[in-house]
């Protein structure tokens, strides 16, 4: 009797609990604290009483606060409204009109935004774009301006939209070339040069014991810009 053939089911790796408050705090540029309050929320007195303001992105695994690429993706993204000093608050009415007008449930996962002046807008929506852009702006009352555009512009997407890459940044950094890579699949989710995989982290610890930045591109076969630039992301 031929054996019954099962289906398997295929978790999204993207949506796997990976990374530590620590580790994303160090990819982004981040602090911890705020890291935590956004995956976490947080306390807070209003007319003597002591609220709680809820997470703004839910993490992979709220037991032990691990994060998925897909979480990494959304915290790049909040970073920028952090490093144009745009309130919580106002980020919050933001998100809440894009849920309310999308109908997605993560907003920062799944819209690809743009900016003109001082308006945001949502270009396309789980990879479907647009006829007319949509202005969140208005509804949400705030700007994010032109800066945010370094941030976006560094995330691939796939025919759905969703995260594939990320090209991490730190925030308040200037603007750096797409050497440094994010991706799920090679060199377990860590930051990686682009093209080779192999882990960044890897050349700052040799690096940081001496080794010179031209043994190291024969080592690894790289260029020296390539070994440059993982310098520089760690030591940032």
């Amino acid at each position: 009797m031929a054996r019954k053939k099962l289906d398997r089911i295929v978790e999204d790796v993207r949506k796997y609990p990976s990374y530590s408050i620590d580790e994303v705090a160090m990819y982004i540029g981040v602090p911890k604290r705020t890291l935590r309050s956004w995956f976490s929320g947080y306390k807070y007195k209003n007319q003597g009483q002591v609220r709680t303001a809820p997470p703004m992105i839910q993490p992979a695994d709220s037991k032990h606060l691990l994060l998925s690429f897909f979480n990494l993706v959304e915290a790049q993204v909040l970073a920028a409204t952090r490093d144009r000093r745009i309130g919580v608050g106002k980020v919050r009415r933001a998100m809440e009109y894009l849920r309310e007008k999308t109908g997605v449930p993560r907003p920062l996962l799944q819209c690809v935004f743009s900016t003109h002046g001082n308006s945001l807008f949502v270009e396309s929506i789980d990879g479907v774009k647009l006829k007319n852009p949509l202005n969140v702006s208005r509804y949400g009352q705030f700007v994010f301006g032109k800066m945010m555009q370094k941030y976006l512009q560094r995330i691939e997407r796939d025919a759905h939209g969703l995260p594939t890459i990320l090209y991490p940044m730190k925030a308040g950094r200037p603007t750096r070339a797409k050497v440094i890579t994010i991706r799920p699949l090679v060199s377990a989710g860590k930051p990686s040069l682009r093209g080779s995989g192999i882990m960044a982290e890897v050349i700052w610890m040799r690096k940081r014991e001496g080794e010179k930045i031209a043994s190291l591109a024969r080592d690894f076969r790289l260029k020296p810009s390539e070994i440059k630039a993982a310098i520089t992301y760690f030591a940032a």
